[in-house]
C-alpha cells in the first residue's frame, strides 16, 4: 500500500483538528499552530519563541482562528522576523509526522529558568 506524500497544507489539516477530531480541519487556533511548530523542533524557546509567535499572529487578521492562507501569511513573517529560512523550515514542518508521533513538550516557566543561556552565548 502506498503512503501519500505529506504536504504543508495536509500537515495543517492535521494539526488543525489536532486532540479534537470533530474539528473540520480548515482553521486553526494559536496552540494547535504552535504545537505543530514545537513538534517540527521550529518552536525551540530560544531562537524561536511562544512570544515571537504570538506577535507574528496577532499582526494579522486580528482573529483566533486562521485558514490555511492566513495562517501561511504569518508563517512566512514569523520566518522573516526571526530569520528562519522559509524553504528550510516548511520541509521541517512538513516532515514533522503527524500530530503526536513524536513527543512534544511544553516548558513550564521554572524549567526556562533552570536551563537558561543567554542569546549571546548560544551557537546556532
Amino acid at each position: 500500500m502506498d503512503d501519500e506524500q505529506a504536504t504543508l497544507d495536509s500537515q495543517f489539516f492535521e494539526f488543525a483538528k489536532l486532540m479534537e477530531k470533530t474539528r473540520d480541519g480548515t482553521t486553526i487556533n494559536l496552540y494547535r499552530s504552535d504545537y505543530w511548530l514545537r513538534q517540527a523542533k521550529v518552536l525551540d524557546d530560544r531562537k524561536v519563541t511562544m512570544t515571537d509567535t504570538g506577535l507574528a499572529w496577532w499582526k494579522f487578521y486580528e482573529k483566533t482562528e486562521f485558514n490555511y492562507d492566513e495562517w501561511y501569511e504569518m508563517f512566512t513573517d514569523l520566518c522573516y522576523t526571526t530569520g528562519l529560512e522559509h524553504e528550510a523550515t516548511e520541509l521541517l514542518l512538513i516532515n514533522c509526522g503527524l500530530p503526536g508521533t513524536t513527543p512534544v513538550i511544553v516548558p513550564q516557566y521554572r524549567d526556562f529558568f533552570d536551563s537558561y543561556k543567554s542569546k549571546s552565548k548560544m551557537v546556532f
